[in-house]
């Protein structure tokens, strides 16, 4: 990436703030002043310059006003965290209400927020509101999974799904599909099992290439967008099945607008929710390992005695 920082010496006080937050060692002491050393390592994070209290520290990709000022502001408290996070459950039952598109502009430019990796910045992220293209794509994808299904009706095809995937595997597959024609038998919109009649899809995805964690950055991006939709009263879940399915089908990127070449990393789906939870459900704390020395690591450090042999 090209370096777009520059330092203003009259503003710099020499606190060495911008030296000590750039991940990429970019910024040096030279003599008493400080100065971009290795512009060719900036990887564009811009902790410099929102580190600095003189604003001497500036770049060319933005103005200096683009960057808020938060240092007055106090983050929310621990309490609001615990809250937001334990009140939020995965949400299926939807009202018939449309999400502002000022408020999905909010929550997408809060997605694009999140760390990626190498700050790479790579994540696209494709948003539908069309509930047409919604529950096409759910017909489309539930007829393949009772295709998909439909083989293991002969008791042969049960028995050797059991051998190859082990018997717990095989029966959570066969209790999918009594599902699926339980929910298929009821119609729509009951029948709609992927994305459940919802109003808004949201969907994350990457160009080949476009950088070593770009799965993991889609899901993190998508993580900020779910929490803050959830702290404006939204309800979101997770769709795995999407994902599987465009690997399976790759037609359905075409479906949902996503470039051909372009993996499908994330998906979940977006509305008001037509049920309030009154309680917040407990989870088991458990494997959960802490180490607090080598001893609990479970491996011993070799002495130099003998290395080299």
């Amino acid at each position: 990436m090209a370096c777009m920082i520059t330092m203003d010496r009259d503003k710099c006080i020499r606190c060495g703030r911008c030296a000590a937050v750039c991940p990429a060692l970019v910024i040096e002491k030279q003599d008493k002043d400080y100065a971009v050393a290795h512009p060719n390592a900036c990887i564009k994070c811009y902790h410099c310059v929102a580190v600095c209290p003189e604003d001497a520290v500036s770049c060319g990709e933005f103005p200096l006003d683009d960057f808020a000022i938060i240092g007055s502001k106090k983050p929310a408290s621990a309490a609001a965290m615990r809250n937001l996070l334990m009140q939020r459950r995965s949400v299926r039952e939807f009202k018939n209400r449309p999400v502002p598109r000022k408020l999905l502009d909010e929550l997408v430019s809060l997605a694009l927020h999140a760390p990626t990796g190498h700050n790479a910045q790579c994540v696209n992220i494709t948003v539908i509101t069309d509930t047409e293209v919604i529950n096409s794509v759910d017909r489309r994808i539930t007829r393949t999974f009772e295709a998909l299904a439909s083989l293991t009706d002969a008791p042969m095809a049960e028995e050797l799904l059991k051998t190859l995937a082990g018997r717990d595997s095989a029966g959570l597959v066969l209790e999918q599909k009594k599902t699926l024609r339980r929910a298929l038998a009821a119609g729509e919109p009951r029948s709609f099992l992927v994305f459940r009649g919802a109003p808004v899809l949201v969907l994350a995805h990457n160009k080949p290439g476009a950088g070593l964690t770009t799965r993991d950055d889609a899901i993190i991006a998508l993580t900020h967008m779910m929490l803050a939709a959830n702290a404006h009263g939204l309800g979101a879940t997770w769709i795995g099945y999407i994902v599987g399915a465009a690997r399976v089908d790759p037609t359905l990127k075409r479906r949902l607008g996503i470039p051909m070449r372009h993996s499908l990393d994330a998906a979940f789906i977006l509305g008001w929710p037509k049920y309030s939870y009154k309680r917040a459900i407990p989870r088991a704390v458990k494997n959960v390992k802490w180490i607090e020395s080598v001893q609990d690591a479970g491996y011993r450090e070799k002495t130099g005695a003998g290395r080299g042999k």
